[in-house]
């Protein structure tokens, strides 16, 4: 007599690195509804991907199986591209029904400010209570079974972390090439006017006019105040690796030199005194 193997449907949670807390918590909701039915791969969960296979075909193949797929959408994955790689290696099968793609958004993420092909689907988000539910009673629709009073949406509103607490991994901040932001289409000469007057102007000001109020090395820019190019990039919502290409550049047009700098982190000293001006 053979045996006969249960083949089980098949999720695939997409996510950053820095997101894994995002995607453990939907994951933990998921087995419970489909009280373990569905086989979910997510590359946070432990032992998802075996010691010494090739981790690229591992995704590979659970993305060629995967009749969903659940897209975590935060301010870091939007920008990552694996995330478009995951999406893109699963569109054509979502167009002819072979699978069905669910954007499922940090709270902090604007749903109708999403890039294509995003903006096709519908997006969801992690801070509502009925999308939550809205997504599984969409799995449970798919796939043919679940429990949808088993679902605790609080469980994941609760527990998914604010995003400006969330760590960002190196990983990520290495891979970050794709740029949705304010700036999207900007050039060098365009992103350093920025610079110029969101970031040293004001500085400069402070320094030649109020100097005796801002004595501290850490209070002002021109007095050496330590400076992180990531920070810098985060705060003016520049495409990544901007600061550390162009902050030294338009210092130069307030006097400014660095003293010492690394791969992350500069110091400036101004070559002319607070009265120079």
């Amino acid at each position: 007599m053979s045996d006969h193997k249960i083949t089980k449907p098949k999720l695939f949670i997409s996510h950053a690195t820095s997101d894994g807390e995002f995607a453990s918590t939907v994951q933990r909701e998921l087995e419970k509804v489909f009280a373990n039915g569905i086989e979910v791969f997510c590359t946070s969960s432990p032992g998802s991907i075996p010691v010494g296979t090739d981790w690229l075909e591992v995704i590979d193949q659970k993305l060629a199986t995967t009749q969903a797929v659940v897209a975590i959408v935060t301010p870091v994955s939007i920008e990552r591209p694996w995330l478009w790689f995951e999406i893109g290696a699963t569109w054509s099968k979502g167009q002819n029904g072979e699978c069905r793609i669910y954007p499922l958004c940090a709270p902090e993420v604007d749903l109708s400010s999403l890039p294509p092909p995003l903006n096709r689907l519908q997006a969801l988000s992690l801070g509502r209570s009925q999308d939550i539910r809205m997504l599984f009673e969409a799995l449970i629709d798919q796939f043919g079974f679940g429990k949808i009073s088993s679902l605790r949406t609080s469980n994941i509103s609760k527990r998914i972390p604010k995003y400006k607490d969330v760590e960002v991994a190196e990983l990520d901040l290495n891979e970050r090439s794709l740029y949705t932001g304010p700036y999207s289409g900007y050039n060098d000469d365009e992103l350093e006017e920025v610079i110029d007057t969101k970031f040293f102007l004001s500085d400069d000001h402070n320094y030649h006019r109020y100097s005796s109020i801002h004595k501290g090395r850490e209070q002002l820019i021109h007095n050496g105040e330590l400076i992180h190019f990531r920070q810098v990039d985060r705060r003016l919502k520049l495409p990544y690796g901007t600061a550390k290409r162009l902050l030294n550049k338009v210092g130069e047009r307030f006097a400014l030199e660095p003293t010492m700098e690394t791969e992350n982190i500069v110091r400036y000293r101004c070559r002319k005194s607070p009265r120079g001006r």
